[in-house]
């Protein structure tokens, strides 16, 4: 009897498309957000989950979607960081962003969602159904848990400790 060995192969999860959305309710300095910003991409496009060819949709949110821009390289964030001004100033509604998303997904856009970042104080009105994709909100303060939903990942950033990674 011949000695068959299992084929070899490593099961890699790509992350093909992500999106950021961004508080822009005068919550959120543009330096912070400029941080956050590079430090996400950094991340991700050194890690082995993310393919070359990035697809990160940036969206400024307050209580209602204020811009949408599509990031497809480093040189594209790069000039999307040179050019970058908050847009908002309204209340808190995480609702819109979430609705939006789940707009292009049904319009054939975002059809491989890696996940959903948050960049927030926390302070605002949360969907009350989970999502078809992971969701994490990132604070850039204290934030009243209770309010958070239980489907969300929750992860709380040091602003000072976050402005000396760069």
């Amino acid at each position: 009897i011949p000695l068959i060995e299992p084929q070899e192969f490593k099961e890699v999860h790509k992350i093909e498309e992500f999106v950021i959305v961004i508080d822009t309710s005068m919550s959120c300095s543009g330096e912070l957000v400029k941080t956050f910003l590079e430090q996400t991409y950094h991340i991700l496009a050194e890690t082995e989950s993310f393919f070359r060819k990035i697809h990160i949709r940036i969206l400024q949110c307050d209580n209602t979607v204020q811009s949408d821009m599509v990031i497809h390289s480093e040189a594209e964030l790069t000039r999307f960081m040179e050019e970058f001004e908050l847009i908002g100033g309204g209340g808190t509604d995480f609702r819109p962003a979430f609705a939006y998303v789940n707009e292009l997904r049904e319009q054939g856009y975002c059809r491989n969602l890696g996940g959903l970042l948050y960049f927030t104080d926390g302070k605002g009105i949360y969907p009350k159904q989970r999502p078809e994709y992971k969701t994490a909100f990132l604070f850039l303060e204290e934030y009243d848990e209770t309010q958070v939903p239980a489907w969300a990942i929750r992860l709380k950033l040091e602003p000072e400790e976050f402005m000396m990674q760069v």
